[in-house]
């Protein structure tokens, strides 16, 4: 009874702060900046830029610059100061539908000395989409030197659960994710690459010191397995670890340190509810 009673607050507190946000953005007055308030402090809300697709990627590429990927396939570049865009072009063929499209974008450390630039996207590989981790340089409005550093053997016929976000530490490694492609039983199989957390070097080749570099039967990319749809990930410089969020069933979402050769779980242990179940 107590549990089900603070579930009940915390929704009321929850829908609270969202009728407070949402009223707020309705009633401000047109293409002027507004402040949003926090329990812990405040934020000024200003609109950049408008009549885009589903934004999927962010990177700064310079303090001024911000390049974003749209979903369907398109990659632009935004001045956050003079509010000017533009689109590139070179972007690579995706399978766009459901969740799969153009995913993330990433710049790793020491970008302004390579240029690399790093995405995941759906690739169509003979007629389904696999999670693909590629690299690219942009030359003034386009996108050059194309190379995919992974197919992932990811490829399924359904249309969610593809990941993907990109990180890097700062040995020289890209860390990227790969959703269970919607088939349960992938998350626990590494013999494909589907439901993990994979990790290579920043030119696409598998490092020795991989947790199953050396063992047979087992894909040598994968840093760790076990997850649902992994949407998102970032590397503590400051504690030097990874850490990963990735999406459960109803109230299952999780938040990990993403350890080499762990086993997170899925979907042996979930902490979420089935669909097709009552919300109890």
């Amino acid at each position: 009874m107590i549990k089900k009673l603070r579930l009940k607050i915390l929704v009321i507190l929850f829908l609270s702060l969202s009728l407070v946000y949402f009223w707020q953005v309705k009633n401000r007055p047109a293409d002027t900046a507004f402040a949003v308030a926090t329990l812990n402090d405040r934020y000024q809300v200003e609109e950049v830029a408008t009549g885009l697709g589903v934004i999927w990627g962010l990177a700064f590429i310079s303090n001024d610059q911000l390049l974003f990927t749209e979903r369907q396939g398109t990659v632009g570049v935004l001045n956050v100061q003079n509010q000017t865009l533009h689109h590139v072009s070179g972007v690579a063929e995706v399978k766009e539908g459901g969740q799969g499209g153009l995913l993330d974008v990433a710049v790793p450390p020491g970008y302004k000395k390579q240029g690399w630039i790093y995405f995941t996207y759906s690739k169509e590989v003979k007629g389904q989409g696999a999670t693909t981790l590629a690299r690219a340089r942009l030359k003034g409005v386009r996108l050059v030197d194309w190379q995919d550093l992974l197919v992932t053997t990811s490829s399924a016929k359904t249309a969610h659960h593809y990941g993907s976000r990109i990180a890097f530490d700062q040995s020289g490694h890209v860390y990227f994710t790969v959703g269970d492609r919607g088939g349960r039983p992938n998350a626990q199989d590494l013999t494909n690459h589907a439901g993990s957390v994979l990790r290579l070097t920043v030119e696409g080749a598998v490092p020795s010191d991989n947790p199953f570099v050396a063992k047979s039967g087992v894909l040598p990319e994968i840093w760790s397995y076990g997850h649902r749809n992994p949407q998102g990930i970032v590397f503590d410089e400051v504690r030097q670890k990874v850490w990963a969020i990735e999406h459960g069933p109803r109230g299952g979402d999780e938040i990990n340190e993403v350890l080499p050769g762990r086993n997170y779980g899925w979907p042996v242990i979930s902490y979420g509810q089935e669909y097709w179940g009552l919300w109890r």
